[in-house]
């Protein structure tokens, strides 16, 4: 901030503070009656991270604990810094859940019976124009910062984004889904997603 800065927002805060005060205004407070209830929802967000998967030290324990809790509305996100935990279709045509879907079913099953929010982030990476293609570690547990670039989709990529998620979600809620090469990608997940 600059100097004069410095001395102008306070004096400006203490006069408007005092303009408040001087124009008769009085609040009432009750501390004894109801005037509004809140109708909020304590959740929470389950993001896409190593130590969730199977085998994990902390996987039974942290699925459990989302089971035992037992709230509504809780996100799960598969997000960027681990491509292969989140992106069902790294290249083109090239569908592999196999690492995917472990971690989802988990999280699915834990909060059975509980409103949720299935919000797979990470757009795939060749989706958009970019100068070389989006680069991603072998070891999926390792975090890629950079995997997500571009900001435009290329030719065709809003009608390929909208096919993704459809397959994905198709993937999760209908058994399976056809890729767009025709072939039958089958999963025998019936999960119901209302959001």
């Amino acid at each position: 901030m600059l100097p004069y800065e410095l001395v102008m927002r306070p004096a400006l805060l203490l006069f408007c503070t005092l303009a408040y005060a001087q124009n008769g205004s009085v609040l009432d407070i009750r501390w004894d009656a109801v005037s509004q209830v809140s109708k909020t929802t304590a959740t929470l967000q389950v993001v896409v991270n190593p130590p969730l998967r199977r085998g994990s030290s902390i996987h039974d324990a942290a699925f459990r604990a989302l089971h035992d809790l037992g709230a509504e509305y809780v996100r799960y996100v598969p997000w960027l810094p681990y491509p292969k935990l989140a992106v069902a279709e790294l290249a083109p045509g090239a569908w592999d859940t196999s690492l995917i879907d472990p971690m989802t079913m988990d999280f699915f099953n834990a909060t059975e019976g509980h409103t949720t929010i299935l919000n797979f982030s990470t757009i795939p990476a060749w989706l958009f124009k970019t100068d070389k293609p989006a680069a991603y570690p072998a070891d999926p547990d390792e975090a890629a910062w950079n995997y997500t670039q571009g900001k435009d989709l290329r030719e065709g990529g809003l009608q390929e984004l909208a096919d993704y998620y459809a397959r994905l979600v198709s993937g999760y809620t209908k058994g399976g889904f056809t890729d767009r090469q025709g072939r039958p990608n089958t999963s025998n997940f019936y999960v119901k997603i209302p959001y």
